[in-house]
């Protein structure tokens, strides 16, 4: 029973941490991260609906067409999820920037797999970019430092 007394004595100690300073405004690059997090998130829904249609060229395989299908209809559903978590980027949610950051990682893992499939499409290429961009952006400067001192908590 004492040790539950000393845990009721360490609770009022902690009651100041609401009154530690609320994370700041999201500064620039974490804005444009989230930008770039839509911007990916659409694009692969394009990039995805496109390599969708490629599997109809004349000179694919049904192997070709398998692979591009399933390429093709995982990318649509990663850029759902991107836009959807990408939202809790600007609240400082630590979750949603690694959770944004594995959704880029398969992504780009997903793109190289396109790209061997079918090297010739350029919007994966832009693809790509956009999201090794985002992810630099996420962990560098002063975004990470926004995330340092954001509290983490969720918000549901």
């Amino acid at each position: 029973m004492t040790e539950q007394s000393e845990g009721t004595t360490a609770e009022p100690s902690q009651a100041p941490e609401p009154s530690q300073p609320a994370p700041h405004r999201p500064p620039a690059e974490l804005l444009a991260a989230v930008v770039l997090g839509y911007l990916n998130g659409v694009t692969q829904i394009i990039a995805g609906i496109a390599l969708m249609f490629s599997r109809y060229l004349p000179d694919t395989s049904e192997t070709e067409r398998l692979v591009i299908t399933v390429v093709g209809a995982c990318t649509v559903l990663l850029g759902l999820f991107m836009i959807t978590i990408a939202s809790g980027l600007t609240r400082g949610r630590r979750d949603a920037r690694v959770l944004v950051t594995v959704l880029l990682g398969i992504a780009l893992a997903l793109d190289v797999v396109s790209l061997i499939a079918s090297p010739d499409q350029w919007f994966v290429i832009a693809e790509l970019v956009l999201a090794a961009s985002a992810v630099t952006v996420l962990w560098t400067g002063r975004t990470a430092r926004f995330f340092a001192r954001s509290a983490g908590a969720r918000t549901g």
